[in-house]
């Protein structure tokens, strides 16, 4: 650590913990970046990543962030940026994980719908509109949100590969929001956006999806597999780097050819 195109940076990961954002949060420490880890209630494994950076020689911050309580995340908001030397960087990669939002459209309970929101899509509201203090102080900021990509599935009761409408609807609030929010900041803080396909994770313990609905969504992609952690990391590294310097308000799909828009 301590060198590469993030050198210095402060870099914020909310949902850091996470297996994706934890990906991020490496991503952004071996690039030299100062990372502060948010989490919401993985205290223990927050703590030990932000050690394991630190041990690598990264300047790191881990503290309780729950985006759905205002005062919680700019309290964290606050002391990450005491900590790491401002907010460069804000890469919102929390989501909701529920098996409840993993069902058809009639057995969609209304408060599971409302609690999706609330953290998927009021969270990153929250999140990009109390980071702008510090976000605007910045020499090169960008932030990056986490969308998902809608199912082309021909098989409903596949909630990977059809995807329920309520997951679809919060991500979708998400996409909109992105690009609706790169043109009000513009030019001087840029905002993407990434949206995963099938990622290693633990589906059925997460989601109650059974082993042969994942073979059939693999089946259906055209890299023939799930994606990894670290080809997400990679891919918001470039949104938030220079390299991405002249690409705001898009989508940027990793999902080994699920969707295809052209």
């Amino acid at each position: 650590m301590g060198g590469g195109r993030f050198t210095g940076a402060p870099v914020v990961v909310l949902g850091g913990a996470g297996v994706l954002g934890a990906a991020c949060a490496r991503a952004f420490a071996r690039e030299g970046a100062s990372v502060a880890i948010g989490y919401r209630s993985s205290a223990n494994a927050a703590e030990e990543l932000a050690a394991e950076l630190g041990a690598a020689g990264g300047s790191t911050f881990a503290g309780r962030a729950d985006v759905t309580d205002a005062e919680s995340l700019r309290g964290f908001l606050a002391a990450a940026a005491t900590a790491i030397g401002g907010i460069e960087v804000l890469v919102n990669a929390f989501g909701r994980i529920d098996a409840a939002d993993a069902v058809r459209f009639d057995a969609t309970d209304p408060a599971a719908w409302d609690e999706l929101f609330k953290v998927d899509v009021r969270g990153t509201f929250l999140a990009c509109q109390l980071a702008l203090p510090w976000l605007r102080q910045a020499e090169k900021p960008a932030i990056v949100n986490f969308a998902g990509s809608y199912g082309n599935g021909t098989n409903q009761e596949n909630l990977v590969n059809s995807v329920s409408v309520s997951f679809c609807a919060a991500k979708g609030a998400v996409r909109g929001f992105t690009a609706a929010l790169a043109r009000d900041l513009a030019p001087h803080i840029r905002v993407n956006a990434i949206s995963p396909g099938m990622i290693e994770a633990n589906w059925d313990a997460d989601w109650n999806i059974p082993a042969e609905h994942l073979a059939e969504a693999k089946a259906a992609t055209p890299l023939q597999r799930m994606g990894y952690p670290d080809e997400i990391a990679e891919s918001v590294l470039y949104l938030a780097s220079p390299g991405g310097g002249y690409t705001t308000g898009q989508i940027l799909q990793v999902d080994g050819g699920w969707l295809m828009p052209g």
